[in-house]
């Protein structure tokens, strides 16, 4: 069930996420939803990867240059 919330961000940020939502003819609130998923589906792979914990503060911070989907980042 959706619900709604209040968010603060820089004022750019919600330019760019609006000019963002428009270009791809969608709203805000699922871009934002989409990137919470990536990042969820990312915190629950780290927590089964037997990492340093230095690396795990830092993964995902260097490109590689490819551009990769981040659900497959540590597969």
């Amino acid at each position: 069930m959706a619900q709604k919330i209040t968010l603060s961000l820089k004022e750019s940020n919600v330019k760019f996420a609006k000019k963002t939502a428009k270009e791809r003819n969608t709203s805000v609130s699922k871009i934002i939803d989409a990137q919470l998923e990536m990042l969820k589906v990312i915190e629950e792979r780290l927590k089964k990867t037997k990492l340093d914990p230095w690396v795990k503060r830092f993964g995902g911070m260097v490109s590689t240059g490819k551009n990769e989907d981040p659900k497959n980042m540590f597969e």
